[in-house]
């Protein structure tokens, strides 16, 4: 299920996106959960307490809080959300740009936009939740989607898979699981650990914090690979979606 935040404090506005959003999501045969946030403010509240979307539309003009600063609020957060702004003036367009938004909408435009838009981004979605992370073994097979997986820990010999929704593990190496996910998405921090690039909200001298609140250890060496890998990690995801 695609889970959607929609930050617009006109109600009628709101209503109607909700009606064309449901209609693109039926016809491209895929569920969705739609939020509406009529105060920015709470849509903050719920980042900052490591609850995500997938898709965050953001009217850039609201009485409580600057879409603009919003954005930026969520983009330090989550780094893998798609953000589309939603406006009345060209001239904020180009403040997208800095948090990579994946498209803005004009709102008095919105029904010759959104569809076009929201074609692309199924699309995008779509190839999101085709990367996973498998555990086959003789008793069951499991596919995780790397967006749920935050962080991987070793535990004796069995590798623990720290989701957004709990924990699944598997009796292999952490150097075999990294292998196997093979992305620019993944990093480690420390031998034992290894990280989700989407999911690290911050880092100084000696921790790493995540999504969910967790504080893992990390050396100096690692620290400073860990700022080359996300600076490339950010790079490669604002070039693909300015491609979009």
């Amino acid at each position: 299920m695609v889970k959607i935040a929609l930050a617009d404090d006109d109600e009628e506005f709101l209503e109607l996106l909700k009606q064309m959003l449901e209609e693109c999501f039926r016809a491209g045969k895929l569920c969705c959960r739609i939020d509406f946030f009529r105060n920015p403010e709470l849509l903050d509240m719920e980042y900052a307490e490591g609850r995500t979307y997938d898709v965050c539309f953001l009217d850039i003009e609201m009485r409580q809080m600057d879409g603009r600063e919003l954005a930026q609020r969520i983009r330090e957060r989550d780094r893998a959300v798609y953000l589309i702004y939603l406006t009345s003036h060209g001239e904020f367009v180009r403040d997208g740009y800095r948090v990579g938004a994946f498209d803005f909408i004009m709102k008095e435009e919105l029904c010759e936009e959104l569809p076009d838009m929201m074609e692309r981004l199924l699309a995008r979605l779509e190839r999101d939740r085709e990367k996973t992370y498998q555990i086959a073994t003789h008793s069951r097979y499991e596919k995780i989607a790397y967006r749920d997986l935050i962080y991987i820990y070793k535990q004796g010999q069995n590798a623990r898979f720290v989701l957004t929704s709990g924990e699944k593990q598997e009796r292999i190496s952490l150097r075999r699981v990294m292998e196997a996910l093979g992305d620019e998405e993944f990093a480690f921090v420390e031998r034992g650990y290894i990280v989700n690039l989407t999911h690290v909200t911050s880092m100084d001298q000696g921790r790493v914090v995540l999504s969910n609140g967790t504080i893992l250890p990390a050396g100096k060496e690692y620290i400073q690979r860990l700022r080359e890998r996300l600076g490339m990690y950010s790079m490669r995801r604002l070039e693909t979606m300015g491609r979009s």
